[in-house]
């Protein structure tokens, strides 16, 4: 026995690969991608163009195109006088506009035929079968692609086709000057650290910086939500740490640990290396300070020993040599060491408790932070 209706929006959600069967009528949707948006019914199982349209009230006929989106493939028009058959196509929902010209975008690679001079974010979405956790782009060719978000319309018709393109979802996370890119808008503190390449058992201390706002400790077990505005990065601080109470080429006299070399170029350092008096020195030049010093930049040499990573690197020495703007004096600062011509100013900072120095974990890169951290904390942040 028929159905006495099919609703062919409903079957096409919830059974998306049965065939249609016959039954007494066909209940279809018809939009026109603004204000009208009702559903009726129809009993012949294989209307054409025309009947579908006069269904709606869409008369004359012939001053409108037709589309319907079919369960599988993409947005097509039906003629006037061709006939459709309901159950073999399946079409979730039609879209009729009174026009006399088809004008067409492309997403993804796909052309799409539209009936209006422009198409929201969210129609294209429906239409290109782009899921919400893929971002949307307006393709450009002189500038950059422009990201697209729902509300957004996009006009149809000018001289050049516009083409749009879908890319999954990412979310950046600078964590002590490396920048992740994540998957997912969520990330747990010591996941962020091990993919930054910092051991989570160091004993490192977790600030989250938020623009405007204040910084705030995080635990290794917290969970950072990206989605969040203003998120800057996630600083690392050694947690215990005591006081001991110019060539024009960049030289590369020694190579460090692959990861290291990564990671400074990753931060944008000029670094070299190089040996002077028996020493090997790591030299980055022209560091940015925080505010608070007398220097906005600093040269910053690091003693790598021979044996390094086995060997522990400590402390490190800067040019020229740093005070206060406070005029608070920094302690055990009074060392000075000689690199080639000039004499680099010593700060004896070194690693302790939990944070002491462990081959299999610690680098250049820990040990920087180690830099960033004594710089911050004599200016009180």
């Amino acid at each position: 026995m028929k159905p006495p209706l099919i609703d062919l929006e409903d079957w096409a959600r919830d059974q998306p690969t049965a065939q249609i069967p016959e039954a007494e009528t066909y209940r279809m949707r018809l939009w026109d991608g603004e204000s009208f948006d009702e559903k009726r019914a129809i009993s012949d199982p294989k209307p054409t163009g025309r009947q579908i349209l006069e269904l709606f009230d869409r008369v004359p006929a012939e001053e409108h195109v037709l589309f319907y989106m079919p369960r599988k493939g993409k947005l097509d028009a039906i003629d006037l006088d061709e006939t459709l058959d309901l159950r073999e196509r399946g079409p979730e929902r039609f879209f009729a506009f009174r026009t006399d010209r088809v004008l067409n975008f492309v997403a993804n690679g796909q052309r799409y035929a539209w009936g209006t001079t422009a198409i929201s974010v969210e129609l294209v979405r429906l239409l290109a079968r782009i899921p919400d956790d893929e971002t949307l782009f307006l393709e450009r060719t002189e500038t950059p692609d422009r990201e697209l978000h729902d509300g957004d319309v996009v006009q149809l018709g000018d001289s050049e086709l516009e083409r749009m393109t879908s890319k999954k979802k990412s979310w950046k996370l600078n964590v002590q000057g490396v920048l992740l890119t994540l998957s997912s808008p969520f990330v747990i503190v010591k996941d962020a650290l091990a993919q930054a390449g910092f051991d989570p058992n160091a004993g490192w201390i977790a600030i989250l910086k938020r623009k405007g706002e204040p910084k705030t400790q995080v635990g290794l077990t917290d969970q950072i939500d990206l989605r969040l505005s203003g998120i800057e990065k996630l600083r690392l601080t050694p947690a215990q740490i005591n006081n001991g109470e110019v060539h024009t080429t960049l030289r590369r006299e020694f190579a460090l640990l692959e990861k290291d070399e990564v990671y400074l170029n990753e931060r944008g350092f000029k670094w070299e290396t190089f040996v002077d008096g028996g020493r090997r020195w790591l030299l980055i030049r022209e560091y940015e300070l925080p505010d608070g010093y007398d220097h906005a930049v600093v040269d910053i040499a690091i003693d790598v020993p021979p044996s390094y990573p086995r060997a522990e690197i400590d402390m490190f020495h800067c040019h020229p040599h740093l005070a206060l703007k406070s005029g608070r004096s920094i302690g055990e600062t009074s060392g000075r060491t000689q690199i080639g011509a000039k004499t680099f100013q010593q700060w004896s900072r070194h690693l302790n408790g939990v944070t002491r120095w462990n081959p299999n974990t610690d680098s250049v890169m820990t040990h920087i932070a180690v830099v960033e951290a004594a710089f911050l904390k004599e200016i009180g942040e």
